[in-house]
């Protein structure tokens, strides 16, 4: 009886050669899959780059706030340094004011409604304390001096304490009131359509009888020349004056 071969897979070297190829192959397998876990993704060069960009501007916004905040905070404090002191204006109200000690001496222009003041040399109430006084009739300066005692004032209105820096408007023509000439007024010929008012050309305003230069009570129109040298003029009653030289 003739021997029967083997079957080629009942060989036990076959199955040695089997289990080599499956364990080289298992082997081979866990060695890709840990080599494309340890490689990392790579990120675009595009991303990158505008990641950095955004960053910087980011960076430099931040470093610029600072800086403008620094810049406003140094402006505002040379505003600050800068600014003039703001100056007192002196204003006197109705009622008596002792000179030297509630009032200054100087030049007063009145403002709204003042109907009597009067310069004093005592406190007697007598007639002859009274130095000056007027009755005024629009806007109206007077000089008090150093050596009043008291200056006096009724009415509503009051009275601006003002120096050689005063710039008022310059007009050619007026109405009643005192005017101060080359500052209120231009000097020059003024006339007058209407009278029965006075005028008078002063060359002070202590409101005493030797500031007047010249006067007068016109019946009807009336041609005055202020000259360049008058120190001011009065003028109620005559209407409206203007300037035609």
């Amino acid at each position: 009886m003739a021997k029967q071969k083997k079957s080629f897979i009942k060989k036990w070297w076959f199955w040695g050669v089997v289990i080599l190829v499956v364990f080289a192959g298992a082997q081979g397998g866990g060695e890709e899959q840990d080599q494309a876990e340890a490689e990392p993704e790579e990120t675009p060069v595009e991303e990158v780059e505008a990641a950095s960009a955004e960053t910087e501007e980011i960076s430099t916004e931040e470093s610029e706030a600072p800086a403008e905040e620094e810049a406003e905070e140094s402006t505002v404090e040379e505003k600050e340094e800068e600014a003039p002191p703001e100056e007192d204006t002196v204003k006197v109200s109705t009622g008596m004011h002792e000179v030297g000690t509630d009032i200054e001496p100087g030049l007063y222009k009145s403002e709204g409604s003042v109907y009597y003041w009067e310069r004093l040399a005592g406190f007697s109430g007598e007639f002859d304390d009274i130095i000056a006084n007027g009755n005024p009739q629009g806007q109206q300066y007077v000089e008090v001096k150093e050596s009043d005692t008291a200056f006096s004032t009724q009415g509503t209105g009051s009275w601006t304490l003002i120096d050689d820096s005063y710039a008022p408007e310059t007009q050619t023509s007026f109405g009643d009131g005192t005017y101060l000439v080359g500052k209120d007024i231009k000097p020059g010929t003024y006339k007058s359509e209407s009278g029965g008012g006075y005028w008078a050309r002063l060359s002070g305003f202590s409101g005493e009888l030797d500031t007047i230069i010249a006067n007068d009570n016109p019946g009807g129109s009336s041609i005055v020349e202020i000259q360049e040298s008058d120190r001011g003029f009065q003028t109620w009653g005559n209407g409206e004056w203007t300037k035609v030289e």
